[in-house]
């Protein structure tokens, strides 16, 4: 023992510390990749770009992936400048060979947009 730990101590770290944390590392990385695993969203949607044609009108071009030949129901919306949300449209996309599908929808605001976004894309009953 050096006269430092005699005069300060010497803090001994237990057994366990480094295990532990290698264990909570494991668990976090297993929780992860089942959630990854487990997440089946058969329907996706986003959006590939828009164009602002009017102060009345936003025209959005939506990319709808869906991995079997379902269809899907797409809700889109369209903000302003202040987030504010200042026209909604929900269309049906029929079922199709493609993975990808590719759909023009025009939305009617209330006011200019500056954006639009998808809000769902859902598996059509």
């Amino acid at each position: 023992m050096s006269t430092l730990d005699a005069r300060y101590g010497r803090r001994a770290r237990g057994r366990w510390l480094w295990p532990t944390v290698a264990a909570v590392g494991v668990l976090l990385g297993v929780a992860w990749a089942a959630w990854v695993a487990l997440d089946t969203d058969p329907v996706s949607g986003e959006i590939h770009g828009y164009s602002v044609e009017s102060p009345t009108r936003v025209v959005a071009t939506l990319d709808v992936r869906r991995p079997d030949p379902v269809a899907a129901r797409c809700t889109l919306y369209a903000q302003a400048l202040d987030h504010s949300v200042v026209g909604e449209r929900t269309i049906d996309v029929p079922a199709g060979r493609r993975e990808r599908t590719r759909v023009t929808v025009p939305i009617t605001t209330e006011r200019e947009a500056v954006t639009a976004v998808v809000r769902t894309c859902q598996v059509l009953d």
